[in-house]
């Protein structure tokens, strides 16, 4: 979180009469990367969506305009949680963690480490935090960035092992370093989602890039990863607070598209068998984000096991070929656009 990065969304509200505006210090610029794009569905009242650069990305609120003053008061309380997430912010917890290998216990922070401890043994490893010491250190993605040799990321430490937390401290192994891109906007995004619902908020939408809240009923429209202009499929909630996250491997890369940003902690190598992985859930960005990226970097009999075997979240899936393979979907969403099983 810093920097921004390249797997964004392009946020489309449609079907419904929307006021939009852009705090001036972070206005945007006229084009969207796109991954995916959402419209509330039902919607009675007109809605006032914001947008500001957040966690190195673009994050987008909108909520009803009787209830316009708490979109404000979503941002700082996403500033909060850059404060202590970010690996950039110089004074952030984690950006201490890395540098010092040491910082005080903080709730928060020890919040989202235990769920990637979590996530790691269901995904039986592919889902690993410390594969930080190969996209921060080596290939320094979002600063200055480089392509590392073969043999420097397969000497690069990993082992989600190395990270401690006691009551009193959170301590990291000696050349470990995390990285909490795979999994820190969706678990701001269940935050934010779960502060607005003790505020009674129950109407609106929370996009932080791939990753989407919808607090009511929406659409979700699927890029296809080919095309960015295509719709590949649109989802229609079945139910409120969907979650969704998309990870693609073809919008975040050094200098060409091989070189991106999702890496298999157990080869140290770039993920190859998907260009882009959708996961959809309810109530859960936190679970939508890990799986979408450790599902990005497993072969492809090992995705395919591994989401045959699952009934918590629907998927799409493209492979590298083109392939679109989806399941589970009905669980959670109507679903519009040809799509191969």
């Amino acid at each position: 979180m810093g920097p921004y990065q390249g797997d964004a969304v392009r946020i489309m509200l449609r079907g419904v009469k929307c006021k939009m505006s852009f705090k001036k210090s972070t206005m945007l610029p006229v084009f969207f990367l796109l991954l995916v794009a959402f419209s509330p569905l039902h919607a009675e009242n007109t809605l006032l969506s914001r947008t500001q650069v957040l966690m190195g990305t673009y994050c987008m609120i909108s909520l009803e305009e009787s209830r316009s003053a708490e979109i404000e008061k979503g941002f700082d309380h996403l500033k909060k949680l850059e404060g202590i997430l970010s690996s950039y912010q110089k004074d952030a917890s984690v950006y201490r963690l890395n540098r010092d290998k040491e910082v005080a216990f903080d709730p928060m922070l020890s919040k989202i480490l235990q769920l990637s401890k979590t996530y790691y043994r269901q995904t039986e490893g592919y889902f690993d935090i410390t594969i930080g010491s190969i996209t921060k250190k080596l290939y320094r993605f979002g600063e200055e960035e480089q392509i590392p040799t073969e043999r420097e990321k397969a000497q690069a430490a990993t082992g989600i092992e190395h990270i401690t937390i006691d009551a009193d401290t959170i301590r990291l192994g000696e050349g470990i370093t995390i990285d909490l891109g795979g999994i820190g906007k969706g678990f701001a995004v269940d935050e934010l989602s779960c502060y607005y619902a003790s505020m009674g908020i129950t109407e609106g939408e929370i996009a932080l890039s791939g990753d989407i809240r919808c607090l009511g009923r929406c659409r979700v429209e699927i890029q296809d990863p080919f095309a960015e202009e295509r719709t590949m499929a649109t989802l229609y909630a079945k139910a409120p607070n969907l979650s969704v996250s998309t990870s693609g491997t073809y919008r975040r890369f050094v200098k060409e598209k091989k070189e991106h940003h999702l890496i298999d902690p157990k080869r140290k190598t770039q993920g190859r068998a998907f260009v882009s992985v959708t996961i959809v859930a309810y109530d859960d960005n936190t679970l939508c984000d890990a799986m979408a990226t450790a599902i990005s970097v497993m072969p492809l009999d090992t995705a395919l096991e591994f989401v045959r075997s699952q009934s918590r979240f629907g998927y799409l899936l493209v492979t590298s070929d083109g392939k679109v393979i989806s399941g589970n979907l009905h669980l959670f969403v109507e679903i519009e656009g040809k799509m191969l099983q």
